[in-house]
């Protein structure tokens, strides 16, 4: 029995559920497990870590926050910190729209 023919046969004789997900990866789809990555790392960012994970500075990051862009979590007062998962989500919205700087 050759190796697509194997393929096939477990294929064919396994779970509905588990045959759905083996025909995405047959046709090239991207199963919903894998189309987001788990997260890695802590769950709250300081400051720093959050501009560096932006890549922008403190300064306008804050002023990312006063603007509403991003939200931040107040541990105590005086002390914030960022989540990981709108960090990745505001960097996700931004792939690629960064409009070209016009010259006079």
């Amino acid at each position: 029995m050759t190796s697509i023919e194997a393929v096939m046969k477990e294929v064919l004789s396994a779970p509905e559920s588990r045959r759905e997900a083996a025909l995405k990866v047959l046709r090239g789809e991207v199963p919903e497990a894998a189309a987001r990555p788990a997260t890695t790392g802590p769950l709250l960012l300081g400051m720093l870590a959050g501009a560096k994970f932006l890549g922008v500075s403190r300064a306008t990051l804050w002023r990312m926050m006063k603007a509403g862009t991003i939200g931040k979590v107040e541990l105590f007062p005086g002390s914030f910190r960022l989540r990981r998962e709108d960090l990745e989500a505001l960097a996700a919205s931004k792939v690629g729209k960064s409009d070209p700087v016009s010259r006079r």
